[in-house]
């Protein structure tokens, strides 16, 4: 489930899933959403993440501006992730993901813009029963 947020000068979204993997997924469709208006559903080309945090909240942000790089710096537009969370001994997060992708083709998929990053303003990621809820505002 994705819910646009209204934010004075940004773009925010509420997002939930049923694992916390499927909750960072549905936060890199939210932000292909917030990016173009027709977001590219298949794509051939491969690459990966490797990233960690001291929490989740820290990780999503770290995700989604990896996210945000491999689109506006790579010109890789990531359709499809397979991400694996962990949570190591020490209590920090670890994300491993492998991404199938499209070339940036802006007047094909509609570009509404460029996104500065994801902020710590209003984050909240929570497990709420069986779901996994997380808010996150972008800096455009």
């Amino acid at each position: 489930m994705i819910r646009m947020l209204d934010h004075t000068a940004d773009v925010g979204f509420e997002i939930r899933a049923s694992s916390v993997e499927a909750l960072f997924d549905v936060a890199r469709l939210a932000l292909l959403m917030t990016v173009f208006e027709e977001p590219p559903e298949e794509g051939k080309d491969e690459d990966s993440v490797r990233l960690s945090a001291p929490d989740l909240e820290t990780l999503l942000v770290r995700w989604i501006n990896e996210l945000v790089f491999l689109i506006q710096g790579d010109r890789f537009v990531p359709v499809r992730a397979d991400a694996r969370i962990q949570e190591t001994d020490e209590g920090s997060f670890s994300l491993e993901a492998r991404l199938a992708g499209a070339p940036l083709e802006f007047d094909v998929y509609g570009w509404q813009g460029e996104i500065k990053s994801a902020t710590f303003h209003g984050l909240d990621v929570t497990k709420e029963g069986e779901d996994w809820r997380a808010q996150v505002i972008l800096d455009v």
